[in-house]
């Protein structure tokens, strides 16, 4: 028998990861270069050379946000703190990322003096371990290069009958200097005597990287929302601008840009209209492995709208992922979105607040 006000709580995720994550140090020389078959004798393997002395092998998947994504026989699939690498193989195709903003494309080899040398087709370059902050990893067919992650869930309260579904993904494509983004998530809400809440959004992001020194790209973005909350029924708009990775820190990422859009809009009992929003957007991410983890991830969105004087559309995202016990984290999700003259009889802002336990895909190696 269920209490009166029993609730019940449900969390689907399923994960695959690439792109950034970040560190410190300073480069030198290549003088004390060590194959790895003098290691481990296995030359066509992945290796990673911890700095308490133990070693893996197995293939090297990619490098984000401080931690490694390592797949071995023996354990499966590992992610390992890059702080705690001291040196590395891997004769696979990466796009390398440097603390410093420049960028290699080739493969990795170990030394024995906690740095790692970075192999190109026309140069080879000796860099400290720590400053490799991304590793994404190249692939030869298009199926190979997708990468993503789903998530998915259900809340019911049997007090009030109310059902909250929600979902979530992300799907990448990385070629060299180029990344192709796609985002979804959306909530739908239903209970006893209200009315439903359905939430929608659905984001393209394409990044082209303008030098392989600079950390300047040139972004083109699209997307699609629907909220009933603001008794917007459709929206779609284009923009493209100019955008610039400002810190690569080993816990921290700061990325902005600026887009120039065209949107369109349809509210409730309202004729579609045509803005053009000027978007200035900022990411900032946050992320500690050490002790408990925490991994911060958010993003700001300021847009006047060019051709509807004193009109601004705001945007904020926030997602908390922090490690109660060991392998038990807590998520929350935080979402606000706020229009300064909204159509008549809507809402000038949406608040939304999604907590939840979801269950651990892999194992950390601490």
């Amino acid at each position: 028998m269920l209490l009166p006000a029993a609730r019940v709580s449900l969390g689907l995720g399923l994960l695959a990861l690439c792109s950034v994550a970040p560190v410190r140090g300073q480069e030198q020389g290549p003088e004390q270069f060590v194959q790895p078959h003098q290691v481990f004798d296995t030359a066509q393997t992945d290796v990673l050379i911890l700095r308490n002395g133990d070693s893996m092998t197995g293939e090297f998947k990619n490098l984000q946000r401080g931690m490694v994504t390592f797949k071995t026989d023996a354990m499966s699939t590992l992610s390992v703190k890059w702080p705690r690498v001291i040196t590395a193989w891997t004769d696979k195709q990466f796009e390398i990322r440097l603390q410093d903003g420049r960028i290699f494309v080739g493969s990795m080899a170990g030394t024995d003096s906690g740095q790692v040398l970075l192999q190109t087709a026309s140069d080879t370059v000796s860099v400290r371990t720590e400053t490799v902050v991304s590793m994404v990893r190249l692939k030869r067919t298009f199926l190979q290069r997708l990468d993503g992650n789903l998530n998915l869930g259900l809340n019911f309260t049997q007090q009030n009958a109310k059902v909250d579904i929600t979902f979530s993904g992300e799907v990448r494509y990385n070629i060299p200097l180029n990344h192709f983004v796609l985002n979804f998530n959306g909530t739908f809400s239903r209970q006893d005597s209200v009315s439903n809440i359905t939430r929608r959004n659905l984001t393209f992001f394409y990044a082209r990287e303008v030098t392989k020194r600079t950390g300047w790209f040139w972004a083109v973005t699209a997307d699609n929302q629907a909220n009933s909350q603001l008794g917007l029924q459709n929206a779609v708009s284009v923009g493209t601008g100019p955008g610039l990775f400002i810190i690569q820190s080993n816990g921290l990422d700061l990325v902005t840009w600026v887009s120039p859009a065209v949107r369109r809009e349809d509210y409730v009992n309202e004729d579609p209209r045509t803005t053009i929003p000027l978007a200035f957007v900022g990411d900032f991410q946050l992320f500690n492995w050490a002790g408990m983890s925490t991994d911060l991830s958010s993003r700001l969105s300021v847009a006047p709208v060019l051709n509807n004087s004193g009109r601004w559309q705001i945007n904020f995202t926030a997602n908390l992922n922090r490690e109660l016990l060991n392998q038990l984290y807590l998520t929350i999700g935080v979402t606000e979105i706020y229009d300064s003259k909204p159509p008549s009889n809507t809402n000038k802002n949406d608040f939304s607040l999604t907590p939840s336990l979801p269950p651990l895909i892999s194992p950390a190696l601490r």
